[in-house]
């Protein structure tokens, strides 16, 4: 898993604070810690002050300071521009998961879903984090070979003064 450790749980009903707390205890252990917030004001404050120390968010969908379930996906969206987001909440609506995952959201898991299957949390974690790093690295790459391409033409057009990548610059 990434090299960050905090999992942000985004999340404004106590009971559910409590057992996502528990499972990331007994999945990631002191491997990850896990820093809640209530609110999408706290969420988008601790966001903009320790968000490179996260290594994905679990959101709720229903915060007291929302509009509704996309504005509230929206918003976080805009701050956690590279973090993985899952979302975690009580609705079971299929085509909300699907305009969320359109929109950037990882992975959308039911809450009575962790009640039922608590280790669905843990893949969702585990494989939200590795699929985003794997998306990274593939436009990392599709930059590179773009790059490459571009002072190739560059060169093969008469312009030698392209300089070449690495430590020749």
């Amino acid at each position: 898993m990434s090299d960050n450790k905090t999992i942000l749980l985004v999340e404004d009903c106590s009971d559910d604070v409590d057992l996502v707390t528990r499972l990331i205890w007994r999945y990631f252990g002191p491997a990850k810690s896990l820093h809640h917030c209530a609110t999408m004001a706290e969420a988008e404050a601790y966001i903009c002050t320790r968000g490179a120390e996260l290594c994905v968010v679990l959101l709720d969908l229903g915060l007291p300071d929302t509009a509704n379930p996309i504005d509230t996906f929206q918003r976080l969206k805009k701050y956690a521009v590279d973090v993985p987001l899952v979302i975690l909440t009580g609705a079971q609506d299929h085509d909300l998961a699907l305009r969320l995952m359109e929109e950037g959201a990882e992975d959308f898991i039911c809450k009575n879903q962790i009640f039922s299957a608590p280790d669905s949390l843990r893949n969702a974690i585990e494989f939200a984090v590795r699929r985003h790093e794997l998306l990274r690295m593939t436009d990392k790459k599709a930059e590179d070979a773009k790059a490459e391409k571009d002072m190739l033409m560059s060169w093969m057009n008469g312009d030698y003064s392209v300089q070449k990548r690495g430590n020749d610059q």
